[in-house]
């Protein structure tokens, strides 16, 4: 760039290119029918729920889910690591999951559980029977964070909190 060329008449003649034209209105559609869903098809305490003292409302996994189908995606799970020892107790699960369309690879996100987090530490059942939910609930974690960054809801919703929200839906 020489001095006399300034960032913005840069980005501008970037974005006025032709080339450009066709993402841009992919990437304003998506944004418009993003809003007319969330707006139309996402209900509060099913798909998101709200937590005091957030900005942003938790995605859920049954939101996570709709948003899959609005966009035509598919997730497949990868164990990463994992940790199963009986004798502390302790098991830990780490999910990736891989959002597919039309068999191309669009997205991914992790998630992890364990059962030293506080809500299994106060839980009357015995860890040893939890076991299959912390390995769901690392695997619905990882859905989310696939979901939010994959789908651009980010603006949308959050994941950060979303232990605090009834139980994990």
């Amino acid at each position: 760039m020489n001095n006399s060329q300034k960032p913005n008449a840069i980005v501008a003649s970037v974005v006025d290119a032709p080339v450009y034209d066709k993402a841009i209105a992919t990437t304003a559609e998506h944004y418009r029918v993003m809003v007319i869903f969330v707006k139309a098809q996402m209900q509060k305490g099913v798909d998101y729920g709200t937590i005091p003292g957030t900005k942003k409302p938790t995605l859920l996994k049954p939101g996570a889910e709709k948003l899959c189908r609005l966009f035509s995606l598919r997730p497949s799970y990868e164990l990463l690591y994992f940790i199963t020892d009986f004798d502390k107790p302790l098991f830990h699960y780490h999910y990736r999951c891989s959002l597919y369309r039309r068999g191309e690879m669009v997205g991914q996100g992790d998630g992890c559980c364990n059962s030293m987090e506080n809500k299994y530490q106060k839980q009357k059942y015995k860890i040893y029977d939890l076991t299959n939910t912390i390995c769901k609930i690392s695997q619905k974690r990882a859905l989310i964070a696939a979901v939010l960054s994959s789908c651009g809801a980010s603006e949308f919703f959050t994941q950060d909190l979303e232990a605090m929200y009834g139980g994990e839906s």
